[in-house]
């Protein structure tokens, strides 16, 4: 499969990892850093990828890394400058602590976009926003909201025209956070 032309996925990996005691994205799971597994992934579907991070570690990746354009407001001042710095309409989200996202929900999640402004995938009743499908036209919805100080991703989206796509036939692993170090 190709990826789909004139798409980017950006990959949140700018938290403090306050929870992990250490860069999330860059620790080692099963032999590899843990943003590896969401590259390999990503690769498969987007033709455009970024990195999101206050790390220049993330460069030995091969990928263009942008620094928080405002820093210490969390995943919402990420998506800001993830957005800011995508060239394309269509971009998937994708925090770096969510290393089994597979590639049938990234492709679910971006065929299902059309008419709305992000689709974000729902299991069971839990919405997992940092991983999901959004228009970049959304930008001055999240910029205003970082502007505000109001930093809830789940109040922003709440403004937006949003598909909560039914995400129970994929298995759970699939949304697994790795927060700390027991996750690993």
């Amino acid at each position: 499969m190709m990826p789909i032309a004139n798409t980017t996925a950006i990959i949140l990996a700018g938290g403090q990892s306050s929870r992990m005691g250490e860069d999330k994205g860059l620790m080692n799971l099963n032999g590899q850093p843990m943003i590896q597994y969401i590259i390999d992934t990503v690769k498969l579907v987007a033709s455009n990828i970024i990195i999101i991070a206050n790390d220049k570690a993330y460069e030995q990746f091969g990928f263009q890394v942008y620094e928080d354009l405002v820093k210490e407001k969390g995943p919402l001042a990420g998506i800001v400058t993830g957005l800011s710095a995508s060239k394309t309409e269509l971009n998937w989200i994708i925090s770096c602590d969510a290393p089994y996202v597979s590639k049938d929900l990234l492709l679910d999640l971006m065929n299902n976009l059309n008419e709305f402004d992000a689709v974000v995938p729902k299991k069971e009743e839990k919405i997992h926003p940092l991983i999901g499908t959004y228009k970049r036209s959304v930008l001055p919805v999240f910029k205003e909201a970082l502007a505000l100080n109001h930093l809830k991703i789940m109040t922003v989206i709440s403004q937006l025209h949003v598909l909560f796509m039914n995400a129970n036939n994929f298995d759970v692993l699939t949304f697994k956070n790795l927060n700390s170090k027991k996750d690993l």
